[in-house]
């Protein structure tokens, strides 16, 4: 096994340890999410008065605002998508680096398939980030700018490229890997 090979694998290791966390924790946040839709639905008396006034706020001269019952499942529900979307990146690339630090070759079909999986949840992501903030803008601040954030289409972008490089990369260990 050459250096570069065993740096593949410990940083591979390391990453995978680091995503595996962040997709527990972005995990938890879809479970809180999913909770708070919960109570809204199916909570009734004090545990969903309790729950709602919760997220009222006091303006500087006093005044309660309240956000309604619809609105804050809708703001959950959007929640919840964003957090199941973060979950699935930030595990299919866990599992990118999973099985490049097993083997120690990054250019395998099923990394190839990871990635494109992982472009395709980042674009979706863009898309539902977008819709997330504005709603979150349009019940605090009454006002709803559809500013397009381009981060999520950039990354899905350059990840799906990736994806047919490491395709590409395959392709050619693997003609390779005949000739010899």
């Amino acid at each position: 096994m050459t250096g570069t090979q065993l740096k593949i694998k410990t940083t591979g290791k390391r990453a995978a340890a680091v995503l595996k966390a962040g997709s527990f924790l972005a995990g938890l946040a879809a479970a809180l999410a999913l909770t708070a839709i919960c109570i809204i639905l199916f909570s009734g008396g004090r545990t969903r008065s309790s729950f709602l006034s919760a997220f009222d706020v006091t303006a500087n001269n006093g005044t309660v605002i309240s956000i309604a019952p619809q609105s804050l499942l809708l703001l959950f529900v959007f929640m919840l998508a964003d957090s199941v979307l973060i979950t699935m990146i930030l595990f299919f690339a866990y599992s990118v680096f999973r099985n490049i630090a097993a083997d120690g070759l990054p250019f395998t079909r099923p990394n190839a398939v990871l990635l494109k999986k992982t472009a395709v949840a980042s674009l979706l992501l863009g898309v539902l980030g977008t819709c997330s903030d504005s709603l979150v803008d349009y019940y605090t601040i009454g006002a709803m700018p559809w500013n397009i954030n381009p981060t999520g289409f950039i990354t899905g972008m350059v990840l799906y490229c990736l994806a047919l490089i490491f395709e590409y990369g395959f392709d050619l260990q693997q003609q390779s890997d005949e000739t010899l």
